[in-house]
């Protein structure tokens, strides 16, 4: 069986793209639906943010796996299947690994080592599982994912030293209209990213991004602050945290007419600021500036509304560069250097547990051979004392133990070799006995490399 990745992230595609094949909860639901009804996958965990797409997936059919997790991205979004194979890459067995486990370290991320992705593969992987299409082998792989991503997040502190995205966004903002506080503020979105939009804003001099030492980044006031969500609830919960004003989406209209700064960051898979609301809300004039900053894919501000006089967009294409400049202070080496070791530990415990059927098989053939002779031999001198037929049972047994302790010990080294296949494939013909399936040969990805 083999573990494979194949999407597009930031990397490797153009924002226009990245919004086409976006993909929210449901859809994402929808195509572990498609996926569990293909006949290839074994399993598999969809992964989508904002900036990237990520199947994963675990088969003995990788190349058809793969191609049916094509054709249900495409008929997920609509988009023809021609045209969405070209756009992703895929990466089979180590390499799989491996990049999952520095997706979730944060070190392939836009902002990068930034700590909410680890919880965003948690709920990727928590939604597989909801959907029934997350088995053994995914489960230990994203469990190890997360360890390695909190491992790598304690032992170098890349989130500290990360590239806030949030803050990064709220710099861009000072840029444009000066101290925060002077403008009412409203964010559209009560989930993860505007609990942190808020916890920026009210967390002062202090607060994380680029500038954190502006005071008049992230000043805002707590009069100055509206939390504005389709669920009110959810807006309340948020808003009473950090002692902001709360409101439904109705009452956006009014707001968007008096606020300065409109960050929007919601899941909606269509704008939620349109040309047209903001047209309506300015309709008496060009007034006072606006800046509105839009963190999500799809995204949420429609691009034609900073077409209007005193409007300003800040978007994730505009802030790619500042956060590339921003996330140069991340420990990147030290982070990587862990990424590389826990990928080798998966890899080695994969293959282990690849070979033990067969170390249990060979052991038990082995002493099994040894006493089925002990009682023919006793069976033909009836006449031996018994003390000496414990004796030839005992030394026959310690013969077969010494026999099968170097093959025992070279198959469990082996395994874990590149070419390690060969040997323990060896050692199944010699001692794996006549009921015990062969071990595979390894399944390769592109230019031949071993897979799990």
């Amino acid at each position: 069986m083999t573990v494979l990745v194949t999407g597009l992230s930031h990397h490797t595609a153009a924002h226009p793209v990245l919004e086409r094949l976006a993909l929210t909860r449901s859809q994402a639901a929808a195509l572990l639906g498609l996926l569990a009804r293909s006949p290839a996958p074994a399993e598999a965990v969809v992964l989508a943010t904002c900036n990237r797409v990520e199947i994963y997936l675990e088969s003995d059919r990788p190349d058809r796996a793969a191609d049916e997790a094509v054709r249900a991205l495409a008929e997920t979004t609509g988009a023809p299947a021609a045209d969405v194979r070209p756009l992703l890459y895929t990466h089979r067995g180590p390499d799989a690994v491996a990049h999952l486990f520095h997706v979730v370290s944060g070190l392939d991320s836009m902002a990068l080592g930034e700590p909410q992705i680890r919880g965003q593969v948690r709920a990727a992987y928590r939604l597989a599982t909801d959907h029934g299409t997350a088995g053994a082998v995914l489960h230990d792989l994203f469990q190890h994912a997360l360890r390695t991503g909190k491992r790598v997040e304690t032992t170098t502190g890349v989130a500290h030293a990360a590239a806030d995205l949030v803050g990064v966004a709220l710099d861009a903002a000072t840029d444009l209209l000066g101290p925060l506080s002077a403008h009412p503020t409203v964010i559209v979105g009560a989930g993860a990213l505007g609990s942190l939009t808020v916890a920026a804003l009210r967390r002062g001099a202090d607060g994380g991004g680029a500038a954190a030492a502006r005071p008049a980044r992230a000043d805002a006031t707590a009069g100055g602050i509206v939390v504005v969500n389709r669920g009110r609830e959810a807006a309340e919960r948020l808003a009473g945290r950090y002692g902001v004003r709360a409101a439904g989406l109705d009452r956006l209209p009014a707001l968007l007419a008096r606020a300065g700064l409109v960050v929007a960051a919601t899941g909606a898979g269509t704008p939620v600021i349109t040309a047209e609301l903001v047209a309506a809300a300015r309709a008496g004039g060009p007034g006072h500036p606006l800046v509105l900053v839009d963190l999500s894919l799809p995204r949420n501000v429609e691009p034609a509304a900073a077409r209007q006089p005193g409007v300003r967009l800040v978007d994730l294409a505009g802030l790619e560069a500042r956060l590339k400049e921003a996330s140069a202070r991340v420990p990147v080496d030290e982070a990587r250097r862990i990424v590389a070791e826990e990928t080798a530990a998966f890899l080695t415990g994969r293959h282990l547990a690849t070979v033990t059927p067969l170390i249990v098989a060979m052991r038990n053939n082995v002493l099994s051979i040894a006493e089925a002779e002990v009682d023919r031999l006793l069976g033909r001198t009836p006449a031996l004392a018994d003390h000496v037929r414990g004796e030839v049972a005992r030394t026959a047994r310690r013969i077969a133990e010494k026999i099968v302790h170097r093959p025992t010990v070279r198959v469990r080294e082996m395994a874990a070799q590149p070419d390690g296949h060969a040997y323990v494939a060896v050692v199944h013909d010699l001692f794996g006995g006549p009921d015990q399936p062969a071990p595979p040969g390894p399944a390769t990805g592109p230019a031949g490399r071993e897979t799990p």
